[in-house]
């Protein structure tokens, strides 16, 4: 224990430095990130190998080419083979990965919180950008995060396991009864299943006094965007195209080739791609906010994130200290 105290002094002494690397370590972490989220929701793709590649012509990226940040800079933005232009978005979640670790170690210094709270923070990001592209928030993250958060409460104070648990049942089975009641009375789900596991999992690693904190914020933010939405005349819920019924039915069932690797299987019957529709988890269907098409799960993850730093401003504030 003295040898940790003596690097906790040193880490503050330099933390100039300490900083630095802090946020690059963060930054390193948010390119390994975009790899996840690209690959993880198709079962078809690993998030080990290959090495990365243009998404565009799919040629391979040096390694000179493939460093976080600057290579985008540097490059413009474009593939250095075929010129394609290269999302925004791969900077983008590397600055916010490494500007989250920075936050970590200003608000908690050099402790145990910082690693740990890092990995549940990268796990939110990764769901947050999942769920942006395809409305899902995959079961790989979000079980083993709830397992891990009660796993991890175990180091906190004296009987913080039980916040934890607490905070899962909670937070998953709440959310879980507010959609079940929607869908009672409107027909549809208020929102998908991978919200419930998100905020069961948010709970079981802020425990269950932040789902007030978590739920409210995250809820008024979303409203917040769907009214920047509407009044920008986006549309939260794409009208349905206007085709017949079998026309319709057919290009599901495209869909559902195209989903479940069977374009090249055209002797597979329908009741075939039926069963392997059903045997995808629940969470895979693209459900939205309330019925609109806006993801819900980013709004989570960011009201949790808001908590780690301004958690306890917040119930101080309600205390009226």
């Amino acid at each position: 224990m003295d040898g940790f105290a003596d690097l906790q002094v040193w880490l503050w002494q330099h933390w100039i430095y300490t900083s630095c690397f802090v946020f690059l370590f963060g930054v390193a972490v948010g390119s390994f990130l975009n790899v996840v989220i690209y690959r993880l929701p198709d079962p078809d793709l690993s998030i080990v190998k290959p090495r990365s590649r243009c998404p565009r012509c799919d040629a391979s990226i040096a390694w000179y080419d493939n460093i976080p940040i600057l290579s985008f800079v540097f490059l413009r933005g474009k593939c250095r083979k075929c010129g394609g232009k290269i999302s925004f978005r791969y900077p983008l979640v590397e600055l916010l990965t490494g500007a989250f670790a920075l936050g970590l170690f200003l608000q908690f210094g050099p402790t145990l919180a910082v690693p740990l709270y890092f990995v549940f923070g990268a796990s939110l990001i990764a769901c947050s950008f999942i769920d942006l592209d395809y409305l899902i928030i995959p079961n790989e993250i979000s079980i083993p995060g709830i397992l891990l958060g009660i796993a991890v409460s175990f180091l906190g104070p004296e009987g913080y396991w039980k916040q934890s648990l607490m905070g899962a049942l909670i937070g998953g089975g709440g959310l879980f009864l507010i959609t079940l009641i929607w869908a009672l009375l409107r027909g549809k789900w208020a929102m998908g299943l991978g919200d419930v596991k998100l905020l069961g999992m948010i709970g079981a690693w802020l425990g269950w006094k932040s789902l007030l904190f978590v739920v409210l914020f995250s809820s008024l933010q979303g409203i917040a965007a769907a009214v920047v939405m509407l009044v920008l005349g986006v549309e939260l819920q794409p009208p349905l195209e206007e085709e017949d019924e079998e026309t319709e039915l057919e290009r599901i069932r495209q869909e559902r080739r195209k989903k479940f690797g069977l374009d090249e299987a055209e002797d597979k019957s329908e009741k075939d791609l039926d069963v392997a529709a059903d045997e995808q988890d629940e969470q895979q269907e693209p459900v939205g906010f309330f019925g609109a098409a806006i993801p819900f799960g980013p709004f989570l993850a960011l009201a949790a994130i808001e908590y780690l730093f301004l958690g306890q401003w917040f119930f101080d504030l309600l205390a009226g200290r």
